[in-house]
């Protein structure tokens, strides 16, 4: 609000009060009942300058307007002016250069409260001596008599019963806020306030009543109906004081310093809160043992754990982000060990996929040649998942390529690599692997199993299982001889391998996939290549499972041989 509004505001209102209450409630020649001698301390403590000079301008408007005398009009406004910025001047200093406060007063502790109940009696005694000058030096009256203390107690009665509720409303709005904001002990002040003017003009009310049968002279019944008020507000702020004493002590003021702090670590919960600073504040209110200073104790337990929580979460956020890196490097490692260059031979056609069910999995396939006339394919699933597995995997097809290309038999490449990977195994951990070695110019196909899925061949257009028997799996037992088989297949008759993450995949309702489906899936594609053949399986598997997680590896390796030069 800027400055001439101040005044303005301040003048209109002192003027419409002032008015009815001259014209019905006349106590004597210049003066009357006058509930708006509350605003000129009031809107002087609010305003400054502008509160006090707009209160004098409306005052001397309407002892214009009411017919006073220009001497009597200039001394009254010069005597409200003075009235109006006394207590601006006590309360912030006389040496405050400032026409108007930066922030609207606020009466929200009983020191304050005292402080103004203590400036309004100076100020009223103050009012009350300049009313008697003025009667003095304009002949209407005597220097000091009862009209004087008429004057001082009117002030006193409605700077209390008035002024209080105008400069705590006013206080409670602050700059920037559209609402009021009233604290906890702002509203027990209020609370015993009104009460207090309830009691005051229940007090006046019952004097008036009485006193006006008996005393025919206003201004004697006015100074005995305000000396009743003031009694009964004097006795009546008494039990206030000393109440809101206490309840400032052990309730109101504890209880905001908590919502306080609770608000501050909130609005710095964008930023970093300090939480030295709160378990400081909360030590300040620890010492009485009150349900309050439980509170206390509690919230800055409750502060203290949460900063350990999320300091302990940041690391651990921190070191799985950092372990998500490097299974995305592992996966990525494992990504590029798995062939994905598949040859282009007229005697076959090859291709394999693998979808880990983590980052990293256990299920690998290989495939290479033995030499120009031998295609070896192999097929593995690791127990468990995760990086273990992958490492575990990875040493196993390692070792099966090896021995496999140093010229030993199928039998002999799962025996050998049996052995080795049985060497400190202390996690138990073992390999369901299946291996065939194809002669590209006759057809034959050898192979050994070591406890896996068995393979399903397509002959004739039909795909069935390969019915053999299947040996211990690897890594489970040393010096395990595992045997070896052998198939021919003719031109156009192809291989499908696979784990058990494709028959073992589950739905919402954990129904397997099964054997059976698989089997008539394949049966079902009319695609002619590999690559489409194993996106049809994947399609058909996804929407089997739906949006149920993927709990294990799914691998495949699908082999059409086409025989000698593609004949």
């Amino acid at each position: 609000m800027k400055l001439y509004q101040k005044i303005f505001l301040s003048a209109i209102l002192f003027f419409v009060i002032t008015m009815p209450f001259r014209e019905f409630f006349k106590v004597m020649a210049v003066t009357e009942m006058r509930p708006v001698s509350a605003l000129p301390p009031a809107l002087g403590l609010l305003f400054g300058y502008p509160g006090a000079l707009g209160c004098a301008i409306g005052n001397l408007a309407a002892d214009a307007l009411s017919g006073y005398s220009p001497l009597l009009c200039g001394l009254g406004f010069i005597a409200q002016f003075i009235y109006g910025i006394l207590p601006y001047l006590l309360w912030f200093g006389f040496k405050d250069r400032k026409l108007q406060p930066d922030h609207f007063l606020r009466l929200n502790s009983v020191k304050k409260l005292l402080r103004y109940i203590g400036i309004i009696v100076l100020d009223s005694a103050v009012m009350a001596v300049m009313f008697g000058i003025l009667m003095r030096v304009t002949r209407l009256g005597k220097f000091w008599t009862t009209a004087d203390v008429m004057v001082f107690l009117n002030n006193v009665v409605f700077c209390m019963i008035l002024g209080i509720p105008i400069i705590v409303f006013a206080g409670t709005r602050s700059k920037g806020r559209s609402k009021p904001v009233i604290s906890l002990n702002e509203r027990l002040i209020l609370i015993f306030i009104l009460l207090g003017v309830i009691s005051a003009s229940l007090i006046g009310l019952f004097a008036y009543t009485e006193l006006s049968r008996y005393i025919p002279d206003p201004l004697s019944m006015w100074n005995w109906i305000y000396l009743y008020m003031v009694m009964d507000l004097t006795v009546f702020y008494i039990i206030t004081v000393l109440f809101l004493k206490y309840a400032e002590k052990n309730i109101t003021v504890p209880v905001e310093s908590i919502a306080g702090i609770a608000k501050n670590y909130i609005d710095e919960e964008s930023g970093k809160a300090d939480t030295g600073e709160i378990a400081a504040e909360c030590e300040k209110l620890l010492d009485s043992k009150s349900e309050v200073s439980y509170l206390a104790e509690g919230f800055r337990q409750m502060v203290q754990d949460l900063d350990a929580y999320i300091a302990n979460l940041t690391a651990m956020t921190a070191e799985k982000e950092r372990i998500g890196a490097e299974l995305q490097v592992a996966a990525q490692i494992q990504t590029d060990m798995l062939p994905v260059d598949f040859p282009q031979r007229k005697e076959f056609q090859l291709r394999a996929a693998m979808t880990p069910a983590r980052e990293v999995g256990g299920d690998f396939y290989d495939f290479f040649f033995v030499d120009e006339d031998h295609l070896a394919v192999v097929i593995g699933d690791v127990s468990g998942k995760g990086v273990p597995a992958a490492l575990f995997m990875v040493i196993a097809k390692l070792l099966i390529k090896n021995h496999a290309q140093s010229g030993e038999s199928l039998g002999e490449v799962f025996s050998a690599a049996n052995d080795q990977l049985c060497e400190n195994n202390k996690k138990s951990m073992f390999v369901t692997g299946w291996m065939g070695v194809l002669t590209l110019s006759t057809g034959k196909l050898e192979f050994v199993n070591a406890g896996h899925n068995p393979p399903l061949i397509k002959r004739d257009g039909c795909f069935e299982y390969l019915k053999s028997k299947a040996g211990f799996v690897l890594a489970g037992m040393e010096g395990i001889a595992y045997k070896q088989n052998e198939l021919w297949l003719a031109p156009g008759d192809s291989l499908y391998l696979y784990t058990d993450g494709v028959t073992e995949a589950a739905d919402r309702q954990n129904q397997l996939y099964g054997e059976e489906r698989l089997r008539q899936t394949l049966q079902k594609s009319e695609s002619q290549e590999a690559e489409a053949l194993l996106d049809t399986v994947k399609l058909d598997l996804d929407r089997f499972a739906g949006d149920a997680p993927q709990a294990d590896d799914i691998t495949m390796l699908y082999l059409i041989y086409k025989g000698r030069a593609g004949s």
